[in-house]
């Protein structure tokens, strides 16, 4: 109950962005005000939240900062965890050596497999069939699957160790869910021992940092299954990132019209086989099933849950 709250005042929070701002806030755009030089714009959106969440002190103080939002150095203002990002039910550190920020909670952008756009992990809207995109502000009359059908945030467990649950581990390659799943022991919940091990920081830091791998979901593979990258670096590669969580037998997830709904780990997930190789136009169908149908903003499946 107390995720599901968490997630509640979340999405009402996008809300009222949309409210103030006449839009749903993008992944990722932004810079510390004072930050000399290019940032590649990485504040995400759990920053520009904060004001929606009674944390306008903490938003001002990231607004002066003078360092990178992915700057771990003792002393940074990015180094601060908001407990309103933090699910009760996931007992990880907080704040493990190097972190920046702590967080559990994630936002869809697809139902397909993403690579970067350009340097540093921008995601173009036009490759994303979900609400959310980097640079990219959604309206919500945009979401022409109704707003009851889309989903929009998710849930991400604090990787405990690089190949643990909810750490994204590297393939060499791959084009389509099921070329992952073979990958991970959901029995175990533990990854193979022939996966790759990312270099990148572990997911469930970086708070405010909205590179993918720190900020984004896919409705693509089942929950509580795979996160792989095909590059160990965050800033590039290709991702394939599901929602995980501690609650049993499934994940929370807010709809764009403010309702939580618990998705079970057998929803129906489609053809897994299917690829998405050259990411056609985004009000395509989901060939993943309900799961996929119910990310898709715009996509007109006809989807039950």
């Amino acid at each position: 109950m107390a995720c599901t709250n968490k997630l509640k005042q979340i999405v009402l929070a996008a809300h009222n962005y949309n409210d103030v701002h006449n839009a749903l806030p993008a992944l990722r755009a932004g810079t510390p005000r004072n930050k000399p030089g290019n940032v590649l714009d990485r504040l995400n959106i759990r920053f520009a939240l904060l004001p929606f969440l009674e944390q306008t002190a903490f938003h001002d103080q990231g607004n002066e900062a003078t360092t990178h939002c992915a700057d771990g150095a003792a002393g940074s203002v990015w180094r601060t965890t908001i407990d309103a990002y933090l699910c009760p039910s996931d007992g990880g550190d907080v704040n493990p050596s190097g972190a920046v920020g702590a967080a559990n909670y994630y936002f869809f952008i697809s139902d397909r497999i993403h690579y970067p756009y350009t340097s540093g992990s921008f995601t173009s809207y036009s490759m994303c069939s979900g609400v959310f995109a980097s640079m990219y502000w959604t309206q919500l009359a945009a979401i022409a699957d109704g707003t009851s059908n889309t989903m929009g945030m998710s849930e991400g467990v604090r990787a405990a160790e690089p190949r643990g649950f909810g750490s994204c581990v590297t393939a060499t390659s791959f084009a389509m869910p099921a070329d992952v799943t073979p990958l991970f022991n959901r029995s175990t919940k533990q990854y193979v021992s022939t996966t790759g091990l990312t270099a990148a920081p572990l997911r469930g830091y970086r708070a405010w940092d909205g590179v993918l791998l720190f900020t984004a979901v896919m409705a693509a593979a089942p929950p509580n299954s795979v996160l792989v990258a095909t590059s160990s670096a965050h800033t590039s590669g290709q991702f394939l990132l599901s929602p995980t969580s501690f609650h049993s037998g499934g994940v929370n997830v807010a709809m764009m019209d403010g309702s939580i709904r618990f998705i079970s780990d057998t929803i129906n997930v489609g053809n897994q086989s299917a690829g998405y190789w050259g990411y056609p136009n985004y009000t395509n169908p989901s060939p993943y099933g309900v799961w996929g149908g119910l990310v898709t903003k715009a996509g007109s499946e006809s989807v039950s849950f």
